[in-house]
């Protein structure tokens, strides 16, 4: 495995336990105001500043982490599985089927897809249902379109074609050995997803479309430090460095794992041709 895979891994793997333990390990809780320390510098009291309600910036933050990243997930999962279901069936049935929801993802790729959802969420409200939901119907075109000609290459490896041959049925063809190769590089594309997810969920809230400034968001964070900028820059830094932070490593990891996997191909290939050789020579010398 590269190194930069590593050094991703463990970025994202600490921004994941801070989600799940934020709250057990903050130095102050997310919601609590302290009106003697309105706009407070970082110091070591509050290492990252407050807020101009008196709240402590890093608790405001790791507690952000979990509705951030965690919304940010359910969105890629749930537009991962819908675009997997769809490229599947479209890359290995093919036909009218595929031709079809191919030209609707070509219609959902040609929309602008964030003015919609200000439109959307605009016309609609804001909140979590309602985010998740929009993110989800526009998130899972682009993949399912790679998914579909991902698909549409294995099913037509020579061992597809024998199986079929021998009397393997769609369903096991599918599910036992195209998905299998496929979801490698799926998981890959779920990285790359889940920052675009985020960041639309970071931009939204901005905007004051998507979670309600209540709770704690990096969003709504930001969204909140909007008339304080120049007087308390600090507001922005923060929140901007992590948003930063986790979308280096995912690109990190997402980056070792698709060189580890093109490695692996590389390599099954190289022992393929050998073997083919070699089953070549033997077959020479036994005729010769």
């Amino acid at each position: 495995m590269p190194r930069i895979a590593y050094a991703g891994g463990t970025i994202v793997v600490l921004f994941l336990l801070v989600a799940v333990l934020g709250d057990s390990v903050a130095p102050y809780p997310a919601e609590l105001t302290d009106y003697g320390q309105i706009l407070a510098q970082p110091s070591l009291r509050h290492p990252m500043g407050t807020d101009h309600l008196g709240r402590d910036l890093l608790s405001r933050l790791m507690a952000g982490t979990r509705t951030t990243l965690g919304l940010g997930l359910l969105v890629a999962v749930l537009s991962s599985a819908l675009a997997l279901a769809i490229g599947a069936l479209c890359g290995f049935a093919g036909g009218w089927l595929d031709a079809s929801l191919m030209r609707l993802v070509d219609a959902l790729l040609a929309l602008p897809g964030f003015l919609l959802a200000v439109c959307f969420l605009g016309l609609f409200g804001g909140g979590v249902f309602q985010l998740v939901l929009y993110l989800v119907l526009i998130g899972w075109a682009q993949l399912a379109r790679i998914v579909r000609n991902e698909v549409a290459v294995a099913r037509n490896l020579d061992f597809i074609t024998a199986n079929t041959a021998a009397g393997y049925s769609t369903a096991r063809n599918l599910f036992r050995h195209v998905l299998p190769a496929v979801l490698p590089s799926v998981l890959v594309l779920l990285m790359n997803t889940l920052v675009g997810d985020i960041f639309a969920i970071v931009s939204l809230s901005f905007l004051g479309l998507g979670i309600s400034p209540q709770i704690p968001e990096w969003g709504t964070t930001l969204f909140d430090a909007r008339s304080f900028f120049l007087a308390s820059p600090w507001l922005f830094a923060f929140p901007s460095a992590l948003i930063g932070a986790l979308t280096l490593g995912l690109h990190l990891l997402a980056d070792g794992l698709r060189e580890h996997l093109d490695k692996k191909r590389f390599l099954f290939a190289v022992e393929e041709i050998n073997l083919l050789a070699g089953t070549a020579s033997a077959c020479g010398s036994e005729t010769a």
